[in-house]
């Protein structure tokens, strides 16, 4: 018999497994599927919020953690979110929490760099500031990714997130209009040697706060966005690229040392070593994918504030408690 693929199947899946306390394997026996469809189907429930998972854990838990994580990396604040039952919802849980960061912090008179991404993107519809800042300028600090635009299935460019973000704010905004990835050296020295551009540049010697996300270092992740920039050739080069973890396309060692790689001449960004001077960087991450690349980038001194998820802060800790057991 085929299997029923309906919400009102996977419920009673989920019923039997979580409620009923029913093993995956006496599961698939009842609907005559296997023990992996049954695992396909419980991950399946979550994304459609069938299931919900809610862990009370007490404050002082995650001001524990907190506590842990600054010291192990050397950073001067850290704060953790809940970690939802979804990837969509753990990005917008700590995109709540970088926006009421900025909402807090920010004053009239600031310049607020803004990179791309999608949990930056979340900060979006979550920013509320209490008042207007119209003498603050909000600045894009990574060039494009694409030409859509907000009104498109609600992707937000580096653009549509500075413009949004400080229309909120009743601030003013300046955009960078260079592609995120160009040919070659010769392009963008071209390009950075430009007016505009280099007026805009300009601000990002002047800023007060910074926001942006953190690579992958997993090339399953990166090598795909690479794809819309790079030739099959280059993508296989920068795949063997060593690295430990990655920031704005800067490939790091362990210790957060920057590693050559195709892209250093061709990525439109902030330079990353302006990260460094900086008086306050607040990166945002979610996913686990990230571990790697925000210890590197901790250890390299490019951030000062991580907002993040538990369940990144607890795989952190795991990652620092390894090292020490070497």
């Amino acid at each position: 018999m085929k299997f029923d693929e309906t919400r009102e199947t996977y419920g009673k899946i989920a019923t039997l497994y979580y409620m009923g306390e029913l093993s995956q394997d006496e599961i698939a026996k009842i609907f005559n599927i296997s023990r992996f469809k049954v695992s396909r189907v419980l991950k399946r429930c979550k994304e459609l919020n069938i299931i919900e998972f809610r862990v009370n854990n007490k404050p002082h838990y995650y001001k524990s953690m907190e506590t842990q994580i600054i010291k192990g990396l050397d950073i001067k604040k850290c704060i953790i979110v809940n970690p939802g039952t979804t990837a969509l919802e753990s990005k917008t849980n700590v995109g709540k929490a970088g926006a009421k960061y900025l909402a807090d912090r920010l004053k009239d008179g600031m310049l607020v760099g803004l990179d791309w991404g999608t949990t930056l993107q979340t900060m979006v519809r979550e920013f509320s500031p209490d008042q207007q800042y119209h003498d603050s300028l909000f600045v894009q600090i990574s060039g494009s990714t694409a030409s859509q635009s907000v009104a498109d299935n609600w992707y937000m460019d580096g653009h549509d997130i500075v413009k949004s973000l400080a229309a909120k704010a009743g601030a003013q905004w300046s955009l960078f209009p260079v592609p995120y990835i160009v040919k070659d050296k010769v392009l963008r020295d071209m390009l950075l040697e430009e007016k505009t551009i280099k007026n805009h540049i300009d601000y990002f010697k002047k800023l007060d706060i910074a926001f942006f996300g953190i690579s992958s270092f997993q090339p399953e992740v990166y090598v795909p966005f690479y794809k819309n920039y790079l030739s099959t050739k280059e993508c296989n080069a920068l795949r063997k690229v060593e690295r430990f973890g990655e920031l704005v396309s800067c490939p790091l060692d362990e210790q957060g040392n920057m590693v050559d790689s195709i892209l250093k001449d061709r990525v439109m960004t902030i330079d990353p070593a302006l990260l460094k001077v900086i008086p306050e960087t607040v990166v945002l991450a979610a996913g686990k994918d990230k571990v790697n690349s925000l210890v590197a980038a901790a250890r390299g001194g490019y951030f000062k504030t991580m907002v993040t998820t538990e369940v990144v802060a607890l795989s952190i800790l795991e990652l620092l408690e390894r090292e020490q057991e070497r």
